[in-house]
This record gives structure tokens, C-alpha cells and sequence, in this order.
């Protein structure tokens, strides 16, 4: 019987009823040269596994389970050090200590079909169904495979995604037509630079500026708009959520060095994207107010353009069309949970961390029934929820006060201080909210 979500090219992983480490009808010092043999190529493909999973959205502790499981099976005892950029594997022997460093880890992404397959492999080898040359060419097809959904589907996927920001902010039907192209034709720019491998932050600062204009432009045509929105909508879908989330797990698990890099990396990537839509602004003429109306969608609105919101990160993430809803339930119901709060009263902060909570246990949830990273789904969950909008205009009030000096206006310093402030207490909530659902699964755990 296959795995769950045993999928790379089509085809099933190759099986293989003899046992995984015979050495049988071989001379002592044959065994001794087949088992040396054999370490480094169960140290190199430990290594594999643990890069391919890291690199498509598992959180160090995911990487550190399949890897230590998958080397137990094969009889070895091993110990995995996570960094940032690398990763670092002791293998104990009986003759002794080896380490081995992996190689240079790419662009992290979340691809939860990898993932399910990844899993599937160190599953079928602890079970005795796989073997190491089964696994070899199981990782090798998986690293060369193709993505479940097209590149074309993906960038439109994405450009409904920033659209229906747009109408959660208060956008109309004009500023969501246009936002939908900018957002498209952004994220196929993005796809660009990734396939050319620019440096992620100088990426996310073109990728911003030309969606940007694009946005600005178009409703140079609608002057009635709401303009500012055709800028930042496009650049709320560039925002690094999935290391922002990452990092807020590996600081429950106590991976401050991993936490800090994550975290580092978002909050420049932030800045990179507010510079972008400021490029924008020179570039259009259309500016991005720092203060600005708050419009309220009736509930069964808000809940549509919440469930498409979440939609676009379907195919982003990979996710399989059967699983796919899944990722639109914890984006819609988070969401909506938040306005419905906020109806009742209760302040933008304490509404995004109840939605957040729920959107954190639905993960939590879908994350062990398929077997795949919590973000595949907490992000999509959590991404109408990020005051991405409060952070770039943040970021513009800011080079405003700047460019001012000491005849900046007070209410302009009030504004941005304001944002700032906010953006800061709303992004912690929502990692809160998130780290709490894992901190309940740890404790049933170690209590198991």
C-alpha cells in the first residue's frame, strides 16, 4: 500500500523486499568496506532529504524528525545541525565521529506536494518498503520534477489573490480589476528573477516597483479611486509570511539562531518591497497616503474575497486540487472572524489574534491529517490578517518625515508612529496566535 501523497513523476517509488542493509555472504573485511560505503551514502542522502524539506516550507524541527528517523532506519545514529544557509550532519560509528556539511540551501518556498512525497519516502523506509537505492532515485526525480500547477496559473492565481486584498481594504471593482493585473503581471516578473537567481531582497524591490507602476497607471485612468490601493495590494502578496511564520516556530522550539535569521530576512524584505512601491510613487505621480479610510465589507463578503485571498497561495504552495480546500477554510474563517469581532466592538489587535488562533488550530489540524509544514496552510490562513499595508505606509511616512526634518508636520509623526506601532502589535499577535496552537501540540506530546 503507497504513502500518503506518494507523488513525484508520476510514477510510484520503486519497492524492494529484501532487507535495506544486507551484507550477507561477505567476508569480514568486505563488510566493513560495504558498511563505511554505506554511511557516507546514508549521511548524503539524509542530507538530501533534510535540504529538500527545509528548502519547501518544513520548520527545523520537521527537518530534524524525518532526517533522524530516515538514518535510524538504516541503522545509524546521526545528528543534524539546521542553519540558515546549510546543514550540518554527525554520523556516529563505531570507528568514530563523521561530519558531513550540505550543500548551499536555495530559496526557501513552500511546496506542500514535495513535502507529502518527502514524507512518503522516510515513511516507506522506516516501514521496510524502500530501499537506498530506491530512495536515491525517489529524491533525485523529486528535486527535477515539475511543479503540480503551470507558472501562468500561479501568476493568475496570485493576481486574484491581490485583488481580493483589494476589496477587503475597501477597494471597488475598478481598483480590483486593476490590482488584478498588476498583480499577475508582478508575479510573473518575480518568477523571472527567481528562475535567474536574483538576490531575494532586490528581487522583491523590482518585483514591487513594476507592479507598482503598473498599479499606479491604471488608475491614472480612474482618478475617482482609491488609487493608493493599486500599489499596496500588489505588494501585500510579496510579503515573506512563510519565513515570518517559520521563524515564530523555531523561536517556540527554541531555535533563537534560526528565528533571528528568519526574521531578519522577512524584516528586509519588507523594506525592500516599501521601497519599491515608493519607487512607484515617484514613477506614477500617484501617491500612498500614511493615514487612510477603513471600509467594512458586509459578512458574507468579506468571507468570499477572504476565500479567494487564500485561493492564489493554492498554487503557489503546490498544494493538490483535493487538499485545496483545506487553505481556503483557514483563510476564510480567520478572516471573517476578525471583521465579525470588530463588529461586536473589539479592537483590530485582540480580533486578529482570535482570528489568528483559529487560523493557527485549523493548520495545526491539516498540517497532521496530511502529513505536510503547518504554513503550507497557516499562511493562506493568516494573509488577509498581515498589516502589510500598515508597514509600507509606515515605511512612507517615515522617508516623509525624513525628507521633512524638523518641519515635518505633528500630525504626520502622530500618523507614522501611529502605523508603526500597530504593525508591530498586530504582527505579534498573529505570531502568537500561531505559536500557541503549536506550544498545545508539544505539551500533548511530551505528555504522550
Amino acid at each position: 500500500m503507497l504513502s500518503t501523497r506518494q507523488r513525484w513523476s508520476g510514477r510510484t517509488l520503486p519497492r524492494d523486499p529484501e532487507p535495506l542493509l544486507r551484507v550477507d555472504c561477505m567476508s569480514q573485511s568486505d563488510q566493513v568496506s560495504a558498511t563505511e560505503v554505506r554511511t557516507e551514502e546514508v549521511a548524503h542522502l539524509s542530507l538530501q532529504i533534510g535540504r529538500l524539506l527545509l528548502a519547501n516550507g518544513a520548520d527545523t524541527a520537521q527537518v530534524r524528525k524525518a532526517v533522524e528517523g530516515f538514518a535510524a532506519a538504516l541503522g545509524r545514529e546521526v545528528h543534524l545541525v539546521v542553519a540558515y544557509e546549510e546543514l550540518l550532519l554527525t554520523t556516529v560509528g563505531q570507528d568514530g565521529f563523521r561530519t558531513k556539511v550540505g550543500l548551499h540551501l536555495p530559496s526557501m518556498n513552500v511546496d506542500m506536494n514535495a513535502v507529502g512525497a518527502l514524507n512518503a519516502i522516510v515513511d516507506d523506509v522506516i516501514a521496510g518498503r524502500l530501499d537506498v537505492p530506491g530512495v536515491s532515485t525517489g529524491l533525485t526525480a523529486l528535486e527535477h520534477g515539475r511543479a503540480v500547477y503551470p507558472r501562468w496559473l500561479i501568476a493568475i492565481g496570485l493576481g486574484l489573490t491581490a485583488a481580493a486584498l483589494s476589496k477587503l481594504f475597501g477597494g471597488d471593482w475598478s481598483v480590483f480589476l486593476t490590482v488584478f493585473v498588476a498583480g499577475t503581471a508582478g508575479t510573473w516578473v518575480r518568477q523571472q528573477l527567481g528562475r535567474w537567481h536574483l538576490v531575494p531582497a532586490l528581487a522583491a524591490f523590482v518585483t514591487a516597483l513594476i507592479s507598482g507602476v503598473i498599479g499606479g497607471l491604471g488608475m491614472r485612468l480612474h482618478p475617482g479611486s482609491i488609487s493608493a490601493l493599486c500599489l499596496v495590494a500588489p505588494g501585500m502578496i510579496i510579503v515573506p509570511g512563510v519565513p515570518l511564520i517559520n521563524g515564530v516556530r523555531d523561536a517556540v522550539n527554541n531555535h533563537i539562531n534560526l528565528c533571528l535569521a528568519r526574521m531578519a530576512f522577512g524584516a528586509v524584505v519588507v523594506m525592500a518591497i516599501a521601497f519599491g512601491l515608493f519607487g512607484a510613487t515617484v514613477a506614477t505621480g500617484v501617491g500612498i497616503p500614511v493615514s487612510g479610510p477603513t471600509v467594512e465589507l458586509p459578512i458574507l463578503a468579506d468571507a468570499i474575497f477572504s476565500a479567494l485571498a487564500a485561493a492564489g497561495y493554492v498554487f503557489l504552495f503546490n498544494v493538490p486540487v483535493r487538499d485545496a480546500w483545506a487553505c481556503i477554510l483557514c483563510g476564510m474563517a480567520s478572516h471573517t472572524l476578525r471583521t465579525v469581532a470588530i463588529r461586536l466592538g473589539v479592537d483590530i489587535v485582540t480580533g486578529t489574534l482570535l482570528g489568528s488562533l483559529v487560523a493557527g488550530f485549523l493548520a495545526q489540524g491539516f498540517a497532521r491529517h496530511f502529513n505536510a509544514p503547518p504554513v503550507t496552510f497557516a499562511f493562506p490562513g493568516v494573509v488577509a490578517l498581515v498589516p502589510g499595508s500598515f508597514a509600507f505606509r509606515a515605511v512612507i511616512g517615515s522617508l516623509q518625515v525624513m525628507q521633512a526634518g524638523s518641519r515635518a508636520p505633528a500630525q504626520l509623526v502622530a500618523e507614522t508612529v501611529g502605523l508603526i506601532v500597530s504593525c508591530v502589535l498586530v504582527t505579534a499577535v498573529i505570531g502568537i496566535g500561531i505559536a500557541v496552537p503549536l506550544a498545545v501540540t508539544i505539551g500533548r506530546k511530551r505528555r504522550g
